[in-house]
C-alpha cells in the first residue's frame, strides 16, 4: 500500500528523524510504498532515498499545507503524521485522503490543543503505554505501537573497547546524558541534572559526565557550556564535538556512547517515549529516569526518581510536567555508582529494551495495523489508492 508519512527526514538523526528511518525502511522490505513529507530535512525539491521519495514542507512550518498534495502525488490515501499532533492544521487536510496521528503526550493529563486535535484525525496511535492511558481517560480510541530500537545495533559490547575507540578514560565511573539542548527552560531538565551530578562528583572525584547534544543556545537552549562553568564542573563535564553533532553522527558512535556509560541519565519534565532511554538498555547500560510520563515504563534496569520529589510545572499546553529535586537524582546517580558493572541490572535492561526491537514492532505492530487501515480505504474509496489518472484534479 502506498503511504505518506509527514516526518524529519529518515537520514536526520533527530528522534523523530531515527525513529522515521526505521519505520519506512521496513515497511518498504514488507512490500509497502512509503514516502515522507519531511518538515525538516528538505528544502525545494523531491529526493529519492532508498527508493523512497521524500517531499518537502510547504509554507506552513510542519507541511501541513502540502502534505495532501504530496500524498496524492505519490499515489496515497492514506497520510500519518508523525510529530506534535498540536502543530498539525486539520483544516488544510485534503478530504480524499484520510488523516491517521502517531504522536506523543508528554503531559498530565492529555493537554487540551493535543486532545483536540486528536479527537479530529481518522485514526489515532500512541507509542507509549502512559499515551494510552490519558486517551482512555479523555475517551479517545486508539492504537498502540510503541518506538522501537535495532537491538542488533545497539548492543552491547566491552566497555573497555567502546572507551578505547572514543579515547575516553578508562578508570572513571561516567554519568551520560542523550537529550535535544532545544529551549530554555529545557523540557529535559538540564539544570537539575547537572546539579545533581555536581553533588555525586563533590563526594566522588572520579566521576565524569558526558552530554550528547549542542551546549550553546542554536535552539535557543540553555547556554550549557556557561552553566558548567558556573557549578564548577568545567574538569569534570564533556560534549559531543559541535561540529560532529551538527553533522550528524552515526549509530556506531552513539553504540560506543552508551556502552562507554556506567549510567544514563533521562530525568526529563516529561517524554513521550523517551528513544535514550531504550537504546542505553539495548547496550546493556542502566537509566535514571522520573517515575512520570512515559519513562516509567521503559525503566527496565535503572533508577527512578519518585514523583514526589518532582514539583508540578504547568506549560503553555495547559497541563503538568515535572520538575525533580537535584538532590533526588543524585540519590539515584549514587545508588548507580555503588552499584556500578552490576551484571544482573544490566542484563534486565537488555532484555527490556529487547522487546522493541524494530522487527518485533514492526510484525506485530505496523503490518497488521496497515493491513486494517488498507481495508478501511478500500471500503470507503474503493481503492487504498489514488491513480494517477485523478492526480490532475488535486
Amino acid at each position: 500500500m502506498k503511504l505518506m508519512l509527514l516526518s524529519n527526514a529518515a537520514w536526520s538523526n533527530t528522534g523523530y528523524g531515527t525513529q522515521t528511518r526505521q519505520i519506512v525502511t521496513a515497511l518498504k522490505a514488507a512490500g509497502h510504498d512509503p514516502a515522507v513529507t519531511a518538515f525538516y530535512g528538505v528544502e525545494g525539491a523531491v529526493l529519492n532515498w532508498g527508493g523512497i521519495p521524500h517531499y518537502p514542507k510547504g509554507f506552513h512550518a510542519y507541511g501541513s499545507d502540502v502534505v495532501s498534495a504530496n500524498a496524492l502525488h505519490h499515489g496515497a490515501r492514506l497520510v500519518i503524521s508523525f510529530l506534535d499532533i498540536w502543530v498539525v492544521v486539520p483544516e488544510m487536510i485534503d478530504s480524499r485522503v484520510k488523516w491517521a496521528a502517531y504522536f506523543p503526550i508528554d503531559h498530565d493529563p492529555i493537554p487540551p490543543p493535543v486532545r483536540d486535535k486528536a479527537a479530529q484525525a481518522w485514526r489515532r496511535i500512541v507509542y507509549s503505554k502512559f499515551g494510552a492511558a490519558k486517551c482512555d481517560q479523555a475517551g479517545l480510541d486508539y492504537d498502540y505501537i510503541p518506538h522501537c530500537v535495532d537491538t542488533e545495533t545497539f548492543k552491547p559490547i566491552p566497555a573497555r573497547e567502546a572507551r578505547a575507540r572514543l579515547g575516553w578514560p578508562q578508570d572513571a565511573f561516567i554519568v551520560g546524558m542523550v537529550a535535544a539542548n532545544k529551549g530554555n527552560p529545557s523540557r529535559k531538565n538540564f539544570q537539575q541534572q547537572l546539579e545533581a551530578f555536581r553533588l555525586l562528583h563533590t563526594a566522588h572525584p572520579d566521576t565524569l559526565m558526558y552530554i550528547h547534544c549542542h551546549a550553546g543556545t542554536e535552539n535557543e537552549g540553555v547556554n550549557l557550556r556557561e552553566l558548567v562553568e558556573a557549578l564548577g564542573l568545567a574538569d569534570a563535564v564533556f560534549f559531543a564535538n559541535s561540529y560532529d553533532y551538527y553533522r550528524g553522527l552515526p549509530d556506531e558512535y552513539l553504540v560506543n556512547a552508551y556502552n562507554s556509560m556506567d549510567v544514563l541519565t533521562n530525568v526529563a519534565m516529561g517524554e513521550g517515549f523517551g528513544i535514550p532511554i531504550l537504546e542505553s538498555q539495548a547496550c546493556g547500560t542502566p537509566v535514571i529516569v522520573g517515575d512520570w510520563t512515559s519513562m516509567s515504563e521503559l525503566c527496565f534496569g535503572g533508577w527512578k526518581v519518585n514523583r514526589a520529589d518532582a514539583y508540578p510545572f504547568w506549560t503553555p499546553l495547559a497541563a503538568y510536567q515535572f520538575v525533580p529535586r537535584a538532590e533526588a537524582i543524585a540519590e539515584q546517580m549514587l545508588a548507580a555508582y555503588n552499584g556500578a558493572g552490576n551484571f544482573t541490572t544490566q542484563k534486565k535492561a537488555r532484555k527490556g529494551a529487547v522487546e522493541y526491537d524494530t522487527r518485533t514492532v514492526v510484525k506485530d505492530g505496523w503490518l497488521p495495523l496497515l493491513e486494517r487501515y488498507e481495508a478501511a480505504l478500500v471500503e470507503e474509496y474503493g481503492s487504498a489508492e489514488f491513480t494517477r489518472e485523478m492526480v490532475g484534479a488535486a
